[in-house]
């Protein structure tokens, strides 16, 4: 990117949607054969997109002081709240922290309520039938407030093997359906400490490498603009023979300027400096914006300083009495940072958290829908954008190889035979969810004419 030059969040924008093409969409090719390995002449197909590469992800019971049962329960609200889900990301992320898990020590809400948590099981399937990935949150996170009560009833080595009892049961119970996990959520001290517990987070990172040697291991938590953070949980997990496999950002805004492009450049450099220094995927795991002011907001003062400074507030109050905060700005400031997201090669995720006002971060205005599942104009736009614009749909025919070409955004892909004889249209592939996707590294798939 050439920030130097962009002069406007219009100009920003466009630059953005520039660099989204070259980074998100490449070249593809399909041969097709008969029965026999012959190339077939002149075979009419039709290729499209039907998943993203990139995860496009919403936490939908993230609020941590209750439980969504939207999410977890049954009936009309709960139907509809899925339907949006669907309709506008390709992946999910639980909060599945041990609070939430074993409210009661030995009783688990895998299949069953209890604690006033709805069963967790339900989610799962429910993210399962819309085709989503799925990543597990926070099977620690040390905090007295969200970890379960009866561990201050444990001396430290019960509250140790309860901890692994319950990582390792979680893992082996969801290993094949859960393709992301986040071990250990805000690791900021070096032991980490809840009632009588006191473990070191690479001993978390181990269990889960071992359990789950083909699922995406993250280190979450990390300020919006924070590069320090991840050095210590990766030098932990290293230290007993675990994995980091990506980094996870989380950044919430009550408090924005929808076109300080000095903010967004903050965040572009960041994402890089990161891949450069550790090496290592990023993840935006956690973002929201509010739709609506409020009186002592949580800000990026509050928060991290370096974000206030590209923002370049000096004084918050002042900055609140100056700075309208609406559904229209929630709008303009979501569509960009999630375009600085995709455009950026380093990121490989983007999550909303929470979708519903009801059960946002901090209790604000700051979901995607409204209490009534109303869209908010962010939620109408994100969707014109993910399933609309950041789409490839392309009418093809074989060259006497057998083969066509195109270009088109990394994915998952449908390709049909065009209408034979018989006036009706024949699948000659669905991509396995998962696997064989066309990305930058996978381009060329051969299918069978017969």
């Amino acid at each position: 990117m050439e920030w130097n030059r962009i002069r406007s969040a219009e100009e920003m924008e466009e630059e953005l949607d520039r660099e989204i093409q070259k980074n998100r969409v490449h070249g593809f090719r399909i041969r097709v054969l008969n029965a026999y390995g012959k190339p077939c002449r002149g075979v009419r197909l039709r290729a499209v997109h039907r998943n993203h590469e990139f995860t496009f992800g919403v936490c939908p019971n993230g609020h941590i002081s209750m439980t969504n049962h939207l999410a977890c329960g049954e009936g009309p609200g709960a139907e509809r709240y899925w339907e949006r889900i669907g309709a506008l990301f390709n992946a999910v992320t639980l909060w599945w922290g041990w609070r939430v898990l074993e409210p009661e020590r030995g009783i688990h809400t895998f299949d069953r309520e209890c604690g006033g948590y709805g069963p967790m099981e339900r989610m799962i399937q429910r993210a399962e039938a819309l085709g989503q990935r799925i990543t597990a949150h926070a099977l620690l996170y040390p905090r007295d407030d969200v970890s379960p009560q009866w561990i201050g009833k444990c001396t430290e080595e019960e509250a140790r093997k309860a901890l692994e009892a319950h990582v390792c049961e979680t893992v082996e119970r969801y290993r094949d359906r859960i393709s992301c996990w986040h071990p250990v959520n805000e690791a900021y001290d070096e032991i980490q400490k809840a009632g009588n517990l006191r473990v070191n987070e690479g001993l978390v990172y181990r269990w889960v490498s071992d359990l789950a040697p083909h699922a995406s291991i993250v280190d979450n938590g990390g300020h919006t603009i924070d590069p320090d953070f991840y050095e210590k949980g990766i030098r932990n997990a290293g230290l007993f023979g675990g994995r980091v496999d990506d980094l996870g950002i989380r950044g919430y805004f009550e408090l924005y300027d929808s076109s300080a492009v000095s903010f967004y450049k903050s965040m572009w450099e960041h994402f890089g400096a990161l891949e450069e220094r550790y090496h290592r995927g990023v993840r935006f795991t956690e973002i929201g914006a509010s739709s609506a002011q409020r009186p002592g907001a949580y800000s990026p003062w509050d928060v991290d300083p370096t974000t206030a400074g590209q923002l370049g507030i000096a004084n918050v109050e002042e900055y609140r009495a100056g700075q309208p905060i609406t559904e229209e700005t929630q709008a303009d400031f979501l569509v960009r940072m999630y375009k600085l997201a995709f455009a950026h090669p380093a990121v490989k995720e983007c999550t909303y958290w929470d979708l519903c006002d009801t059960y946002t971060w901090n209790e604000t205005e700051g979901g995607l829908i409204r209490p009534d599942l109303s869209p908010k104009p962010a939620y109408e736009r994100l969707r014109k954008l993910i399933r609309g614009t950041w789409k490839t749909e392309a009418v093809l025919e074989t060259d006497a190889d057998g083969c066509c070409g195109f270009g088109g955004f990394d994915g998952e892909y449908e390709v049909e035979f065009a209408a034979r004889q018989s006036g009706e249209d024949e699948k000659a592939l669905a991509v396995r969810k998962y696997g064989a996707e066309m990305n930058s590294e996978h381009r060329e798939y051969v299918i069978c004419a017969e």
